[in-house]
């Protein structure tokens, strides 16, 4: 154990500064010898991680030799394999590692089954104050908001789906410094389809969420502009799709399967896959089955409803809220401590879901005093 390879690990974590955003900051050495055969880092958002570019830049003197990594490595299944078998595999003998992953399950367990020697806990200090932020995620719930734009009649969209643009140029202003303050950004494939956003914040002064899109079959097509390279997106689709589009497989691209059926029914179920990649605050931004799934799953906490002065009518244009709705009043959903601003011709309508998923506390106060800052 020699805590100057750490000291390395630690400083190639550093590389992935701005990068890697939501998840932590990591790095990993490969010694052998006394000598270091091998570097790496998690260099951005759905990359490999920092094991796997060590082992590849150490190659195949990685056999017998020793890992230092600043977060115990992963131990499942999300945007890429497991490190674990990837160390297994490339005949590693000895893994140091400085800061426990609440998020791992069975890592060392696995890691000492197949013959790796494990040591826990060298330079924990230093590299908690260099993870500090994930740390602190890791102790959060995920909090989720709906942001929306209607007009006073309640409608997205007409029945020819045409929505561009409900609301005023200053209300998509502060909609993109919204964007700016939340892990990711989420609309369905239709909305997609429809609309072909971007979903950035249209600023080189603000941070660009992680984009976010529910498209089951994976009907997206390839030059669709959230696929470009800008900023990096999930694409939540069913597990039981095999046929996987060439096109998905590009960096920056993070193929999410979820059992679509029984995420239509409980929305818990997108929000605890977005949680599984250090996604904590989520802004849902349509379209309307999807803010229904999940306001109905009771996993929002607040609302955002950008009114205009604008009246759509007709029985089937597109309302804020789909799905088939509740069957008596009492089943409603109830909204509290709303608030109410003018933005140029609008209103922006704000409150908290009375039976809200349980999020955690310090992280909704300091969510609604930043945005409160915005208005």
């Amino acid at each position: 154990m020699n805590s100057k390879y750490m000291k390395i690990a630690i400083d190639l974590a550093k590389k992935g500064k701005g990068r890697v955003y939501t998840n932590p900051l990591v790095g990993c050495v490969i010694v052998k010898g006394n000598k270091v055969i091998g570097k790496g880092w998690h260099k951005y958002f759905g990359g490999e991680h920092a094991e796997i570019n060590a082992l590849t830049d150490a190659g195949r003197s990685a056999i017998g030799s020793d890992l230092y990594v600043t977060l115990e490595p992963c131990n499942s299944y999300g945007k890429r394999p497991p490190c674990t078998l990837a160390i297994i595999k490339a005949g590693i003998k000895r893994v140091y590692y400085a800061v426990h992953d609440k998020n791992v399950l069975g890592s060392k367990e696995i890691l000492e089954k197949n013959g790796v020697e494990i040591y826990s806990g060298l330079l924990k200090g230093q590299t908690e104050i260099l993870m500090k932020d994930y740390l602190k995620y890791l102790e959060s719930k995920p909090k989720v908001s709906v942001k929306a734009a209607m007009t006073l009649d309640g409608k997205i969209a007409t029945y020819e789906y045409d929505s561009k643009w409900i609301t005023s140029k200053k209300s998509r202003k502060v909609v993109y410094k919204m964007r700016s303050l939340y892990d990711a950004v989420l609309v369905g494939a239709n909305t997609a389809l429809k609309d072909n956003p971007f979903l950035t914040v249209h600023s080189k002064k603000l941070k660009n969420p992680v984009r976010v899109v529910i498209d089951s079959n994976l009907k997206l097509p390839r030059l669709h502009n959230l696929f470009d390279s800008s900023v990096p997106t999930v694409v939540i689709y069913d597990l039981n799709i095999t046929d996987i589009p060439k096109y998905l497989g590009k960096e920056g691209i993070i193929l999410a399967p979820v059992d679509i059926n029984a995420a239509k029914k409980d929305f818990s179920i997108i929000v605890k896959k977005l949680n599984s990649f250090s996604i904590k605050r989520i802004l849902i931004e349509g379209g309307s089955e999807i803010i229904a799934s999940a306001l109905f799953s009771n996993v929002v906490d607040d609302i955002y409803f950008f009114v205009a002065p604008r009246i759509i009518g007709g029985k089937t244009s597109i309302s804020v809220v789909g799905g088939n709705g509740v069957k008596r009043i009492s089943e409603s959903l109830r909204v509290k401590n709303m608030g109410i601003k003018k933005i140029a011709s609008d209103f922006l309508i704000t409150g908290q879901i009375d039976k809200a998923y349980p999020s955690s506390r310090h992280l909704l106060l300091e969510m609604e005093s930043t945005v409160k800052s915005l208005l």
